[in-house]
């Protein structure tokens, strides 16, 4: 095994990792466990005792050993290698935590109601995990659950994605944003089976993977209410008009819409939890408070962004500068940000022609 050291806490893990028994470390997951760690620090302090936190995949073991100033961690991998790796780090950093070589379900399913944040972290999809987490999850619990079969919920697969999340995607301009759609409406009717309600605090997509983080909460009256979060996405090819809502043709141009779902229609972020994780995270991670920044500034905006480009092209118009066009927004009245999902691209609640109207006047 070769070390490693992410964020001051060192680690050990296979220096390619291409079998089963060989320890995995993903260097280009840093931004996914600096956002969880800071996620789970601000949450640590939103209960009445030391929180309990489950790393259920723990490879090498950075991910659960970052999480150690939040609470009392557990790692478990079925990996005997992983094992191995986790006791060297945690001896490495003088850290300390319980380990497990065990079946992910198996250990997590030994432990109902009992961890106040359960993270999954797979290779792949969640689902495989998602009905035994929900119900190790406290009562009064956070979740976070990572996901890189984005390929299917994105629409490259539509088949793949309906059997294994029940939901039609789109491949589209916005098919990122369909995908977090589809995998956030899994996790919240997973836990709803249990009466307890998923919301989510701070969920993005990047590069290869996409992160849903939520609050849990054992509610039966909660999980009622977010159920008309559920719905669908219908979006016009031919002029780029799209809604969080199910309708069959374009009030823009009478086109026949294509619709995504069922997916979740609601927030993707709590702005006043980001805040919060804004406060907190140490400002020479860069590249983790830029990702960051543009999730807290597009939380409050739930209509499906728009790619700039893909507006200009479909219209026959030249591409203006995207900051003239937020500017311009924002001048109207109307609610704007950059988003994270594309570099050019924009989140708003103005109608499709304001939109198109403005960019006109940017680009003369």
């Amino acid at each position: 095994m070769e070390k490693g050291e992410e964020r001051g806490v060192k680690f050990y893990s296979s220096k390619e990792a291409e079998m089963d028994t060989e320890v995995f470390f993903n260097k280009e997951m840093r931004t996914n466990r600096d956002l969880s760690a800071i996620a789970a620090k601000v949450y640590s302090r939103k209960i009445d005792e030391e929180m309990r936190i489950c790393d259920a995949l723990a490879a090498s073991g950075i991910r659960g050993m970052r999480y150690t100033d939040s609470g009392k961690v557990w790692m478990n991998d079925a990996n005997p290698s992983a094992i191995e790796a986790m006791k060297k780090g945690l001896e490495e950093n003088d850290l300390d935590a319980e380990v497990s070589e065990q079946d992910t379900n198996v250990f997590l399913s030994q432990s109902k109601n009992f961890y106040h944040f359960v993270d999954i972290d797979p290779y792949g999809s969640f689902v495989n995990f998602l009905d035994s987490a929900a119900r190790a999850t406290h009562h009064n619990g956070f979740a976070g659950f990572s996901a890189t079969d984005n390929a299917a919920p994105a629409g490259s697969y539509p088949t793949v994605c309906q059997r294994r999340y029940g939901s039609k995607p789109l491949k589209n301009s916005f098919m990122h944003e369909t995908g977090l759609r589809i995998y956030l409406k899994e996790v919240f009717e997973n836990y709803a089976r249990y009466d307890k309600a998923f919301d989510p605090k701070i969920c993005w997509h990047e590069r290869h993977y996409t992160r849903i983080m939520g609050r849990v909460t054992e509610s039966k009256q909660r999980c009622n209410n977010s159920l008309e979060n559920i719905g669908y996405i219908s979006h016009c090819s031919n002029c780029g008009w799209r809604k969080l809502e199910r309708i069959d043709e374009c009030p823009r141009c009478e086109t026949e819409t294509q619709k995504a779902g069922p997916l979740w229609i609601g927030k993707i972020a709590d702005r006043r939890f980001t805040q919060e994780m804004l406060k907190e995270i140490p400002e020479e991670w860069e590249d983790s408070v830029e990702l960051l920044e543009k999730v807290h500034g597009e939380a409050e905006i739930v209509t499906p962004y728009y790619d700039i480009h893909e507006l200009c092209s479909k219209h026959k118009l030249q591409v203006p500068k995207l900051e003239e066009v937020i500017e311009s927004l924002e001048q109207t009245g109307y609610p704007v940000s950059p988003t994270h999902f594309c570099p050019t691209g924009i989140r708003t609640d103005a109608p499709l022609d304001d939109v198109l109207d403005i960019i006109k006047i940017q680009s003369e």
